[in-house]
């Protein structure tokens, strides 16, 4: 008697495992999800994915998507985008729009380099800006990634004080990596 009771018990647990077994797809990860050890740093308002490092700090206190490494190492990261004023905007003309006002806020800025790249997964044409500047008596260096869709630029943008700048560029490459645009 004891034996059917436990073979019973046994076939109704089966049964429950095996109902289950459907349920438990539903926690499939879905195309967008943050890759592993990753999180994301924008919200589902947003019109783009944007993902950080687990060990970063995700910060919605701005208008912009954005990270920060630590309180210790405020190295930044964000994301912004907004509509152009002309749909005949190329990113050449933005840039020099951008560069302009970028004279206008910081002091000494320096254009260390200019180029061509590309945003995956979507293969969107994009270009990397790197500069030097200084603000309130520091001194910055900054990466921005730009790309235009239909009528709106994506600024992609990270800044550090100098001697940080390097120590964080795998991970910044990786989030350019992941990045995408809806």
């Amino acid at each position: 008697m004891t034996r059917n009771r436990f073979s019973a018990g046994l076939s109704a647990l089966l049964a429950l495992c095996l109902l289950a077994l459907p349920l438990s797809s539903c926690s499939k990860k879905g195309e967008y999800d943050p890759p592993t050890g990753w999180q994301a740093a924008s919200d589902e308002q947003a019109d783009f994915y944007f993902y950080v490092p687990d060990n970063w700090t995700v910060d919605f206190s701005t208008a912009a998507a954005g990270a920060y490494y630590s309180a210790s190492d405020p190295s930044s990261v964000s994301v912004m985008a907004w509509e152009l004023p002309n749909t005949d905007t190329t990113l050449d003309d933005w840039w020099a729009l951008n560069r302009e006002e970028l004279e206008k806020v910081f002091d000494n800025f320096n254009l260390e380099s200019e180029e061509n790249m590309t945003l995956t997964p979507d293969n969107l044409y994009a270009k990397k800006y790197v500069y030097t500047a200084e603000l309130g008596g520091y001194s910055y260096r900054y990466l921005q990634a730009a790309a235009l869709k239909g009528t709106a630029v994506y600024l992609f943008t990270y800044c550090s004080v100098e001697e940080n700048f390097e120590s964080h560029m795998d991970a910044v490459n990786d989030m350019l990596g992941f990045l995408i645009i809806k």
